[in-house]
């Protein structure tokens, strides 16, 4: 198992689509801070050095927890789109542990490339003066919360190719839920929905507050709980299909 999930690590070092991800994450999260850092001063604004003017600009990563689902999600599909579904298989032909494999192998990179989105907006906002370079427990606190949110995205990516495994659909079924269907919720008055739906266990575990949100506890395991949700009968379903 070692040796498929350190074969699982290099396929996402060399993969092109791992690097473009990285990279969309990135300017994503430079592109939010930014408009943060650009607010100081304004009606209302975290003033410049203080500690919640550093949540937000830190808070500017979580925009990059989307690059780390779809590689989740590309881990899996890649192989179907690009047709290497087959050779992986004869290698390996227990495909419950090849999923296995793709699901650790991603659990362990999206908390590394959430670490660099967290170090770039550190960094932009030290070198701008817009907060204080002191490292203290809170900010490491964030950061491991940040890791750890990270690492049930990428789980809950492999879950999404896994069931879906048509690389267009199963890139844009996560965007939709997040960014439509989730927005949805309160304007339908469902509030009660909104702690256990993954946005809102997500904020949960990343140290957010709002009504009837879960304790961080809870939080992880409904975002595991939603991550195997969708990898169990998925990778069934590849175990049952007769793949040439």
């Amino acid at each position: 198992m070692t040796t498929l999930i350190r074969t699982e690590l290099l396929r996402l070092r060399t993969t092109r689509s791992t690097w473009v991800l990285l990279a969309l994450g990135l300017v994503l999260t430079l592109g939010w801070m930014a408009a943060v850092l650009g607010n100081i001063g304004g009606i209302g604004t975290a003033a410049r050095g203080s500690d919640q003017l550093r949540a937000d600009l830190m808070g500017a990563s979580s925009i990059g927890l989307f690059p780390v689902l779809l590689l989740g999600v590309v881990a899996v599909t890649g192989e179907f789109h690009h047709h290497t579904v087959t050779p992986t298989f004869l290698v390996t032909p227990h495909r419950w542990r090849v999923l296995a494999a793709k699901a650790v192998a991603c659990a362990l990179t999206g908390p590394l490339v959430l670490v660099v989105f967290l170090v770039a907006t550190w960094t932009v906002g030290v070198v701008t003066d817009a907060i204080n370079p002191t490292m203290d427990t809170t900010l490491l606190a964030m950061t491991g919360r940040s890791m750890l949110v990270a690492a049930c995205w990428a789980l809950l990516g492999v879950g999404v190719g896994a069931a879906v495994r048509n690389q267009t659909v199963a890139v844009l079924v996560p965007l939709v839920w997040f960014l439509l269907i989730e927005m949805l919720i309160p304007a339908y008055g469902l509030n009660m929905l909104i702690p256990w739906s993954p946005g809102g266990a997500t904020i949960a575990l990343a140290g957010g507050r709002f009504a009837g949100a879960l304790p961080a506890w809870a939080a992880l395991l409904v975002l595991v709980g939603y991550g195997l949700a969708l990898l169990v009968p998925g990778g069934r379903a590849i175990a049952r299909r007769d793949i040439s």
